[in-house]
């Protein structure tokens, strides 16, 4: 399930594939993994120099989705995951999001999209099913192409059950409108008793706002801050998943070893009634 890619070998990449960083590349580095190359180490070391918690901020990002998709599983009972803007895959020492689900429900079917190609190239040779039940699949493409993600993701889910949309890292990639009309229209698409999990960066401190504006300077893709107030809108309409909208490390941190700090991302879960 791509969109124009080679299905018999490596999706060929563009020219200027490696000439700047890649956002998913860089995540990877600030994670601790090891699918990146020194121009996206050296995005991320310009952004922590300006916000140094940036390598916590990003592994907590990670951990926040695994708790959060083992809640929607157990308690919500959902089995259909539509993750958009996947990224590469985790670190050995974290956890995708297919595995947390499929240890709950062994069933469980999971659509991961992004339009990064090393991204393709990564998740289907590491990104596949854990279990014989499940089902673990890969879409390139846009998620602003909303037509065709939805046409892609009803080959393997039933959008007449539950589904868990998981927005990490993607809405700030586009502009607000697209952003809000995406979730809204994904919301609608969705039947009642699905969730969606929304992380990202929220204009805070004076920090990350330079932070981002020294990635800019990189020449990666542009990524916008939203304010507080406009990462709340993206649940309009949905039941809020206590503790609510917080920093993703606050987020039903449960036991550690250390106390978990406040970063510059939120997190949240919302229920369509």
């Amino acid at each position: 399930m791509t969109d124009g890619s080679n299905a018999d070998g490596p999706p060929a990449l563009p020219s200027d594939y490696f000439a700047r960083p890649s956002p998913a590349r860089m995540w990877n580095y600030l994670q601790g993994g090891k699918d990146n190359y020194p121009l996206d180490r050296r995005a991320g070391e310009i952004m922590a120099a300006s916000y140094p918690d940036i390598f916590y901020l990003a592994r907590q990002c990670r951990l926040f989705l695994a708790r959060a998709v083992r809640l929607v599983a157990s308690e919500g009972g959902v089995r259909q995951f539509l993750d958009l803007g996947c990224g590469l895959p985790a670190p050995p020492d974290l956890f995708d999001l297919h595995l947390v689900a499929q240890r709950v429900h062994k069933d469980s079917r999971v659509v991961y999209l992004d339009n990064d190609k090393a991204v393709l190239a990564h998740a289907r040779a590491l990104m596949t099913s854990s279990t014989d039940e499940g089902v673990c699949v890969y879409v390139e493409s846009d998620a602003r192409k909303i037509d065709y993600v939805l046409n892609e993701a009803r080959q393997t889910l039933d959008f007449d059950r539950p589904i868990c949309v998981v927005l990490f890292g993607l809405l700030g990639a586009i502009g607000l409108d697209e952003a809000m009309a995406l979730v809204a229209r994904l919301r609608d698409e969705v039947a009642g008793g699905s969730y969606f999990m929304v992380n990202d960066s929220v204009q805070l401190g004076d920090e990350m706002v330079r932070a981002q504006e020294r990635r800019r300077e990189t020449g990666i893709d542009n990524y916008t801050l939203r304010t507080p107030e406009q990462f709340a809108a993206y649940f309009e309409g949905l039941e809020l998943v206590d503790p609510g909208i917080v920093p993703c490390t606050l987020w039903r941190p449960g036991l550690s070893l250390d106390r978990p700090r406040p970063v510059d991302s939120y997190g949240g879960v919302g229920r369509k009634p």
